[in-house]
């Protein structure tokens, strides 16, 4: 099947946030007596906000509102990231190949709209994507396929046609439940994640070309 488009997840593949994500996170959660386990951040990797607020809150027996929980990191994180978040190494090389080849571009995060656009702007990058999907934008998300599926749907393709290049386990398993191939990058912040069930692994953007994607 012919490639036609790429599907990137945003946090640890196209931007460098993580550090910044966590700080907001732990900042916010901390002010209202929340403090993570080892075990519950590995969790948290790759899924969206609310559904890990909600987790956090229901296994503490708290009185809180998740959804008010995760508009307070949003803001939080959208100052921080402010002259601190950069592009990661060979985003900006590959996004300018699947132009020049004529390939579609989207992003599909599990992290709240806010959030992903800001991160976008703040990086120049927003308005490189034809579609631009979040953590909002979906009734279930990732490892759930659903959010690789409508990413599909609205660019226009078959999931066949697409590549999804990820760094979380839940977004392995979102996009082969998608019937999707995936590469997987395996970087210092993927907390121990399994990303064995990808048809690729490599340690970041720069190994990744046009060549590589076609051959999955």
């Amino acid at each position: 099947m012919e490639l036609k488009a790429v599907l990137f997840d945003l946090d640890g593949v196209l931007v460098d946030s993580e550090s910044i994500s966590r700080e907001a996170s732990d900042t916010v959660l901390a002010r209202h007596g929340i403090f993570l386990e080892d075990e519950e951040r590995t969790l948290v990797f790759g899924r969206r906000t609310i559904d890990n607020y909600r987790r956090h809150v229901e296994r503490r027996g708290l009185d809180l509102d998740p959804q008010k929980l995760v508009e307070e990191k949003v803001e939080y994180y959208n100052k921080l990231i402010k002259g601190r978040l950069k592009p990661l190494p060979g985003v900006l090389d590959l996004l300018g190949a699947l132009d020049d080849a004529g390939l579609m571009k989207a992003v599909v995060s599990s992290s709240p709209l806010d959030r992903v656009n800001a991160s976008l702007e703040e990086v120049g990058l927003l308005l490189e994507f034809e579609v631009i999907l979040s953590g909002d934008c979906c009734v279930k998300g990732k490892p759930d396929p659903e959010p690789f599926l409508l990413a599909a749907e609205r660019l226009g393709v078959k999931p066949s046609e697409c590549v999804v290049i990820e760094d979380a386990e839940a977004g392995v398993l979102a996009s082969k439940a998608a019937g999707i191939s995936v590469v997987a990058i395996k970087s210092p912040n993927t907390h121990s994640q399994d990303l064995s069930s990808a048809d690729r692994i490599v340690k970041s953007l720069t190994e990744v070309d046009l060549e590589l994607l076609r051959s999955l």
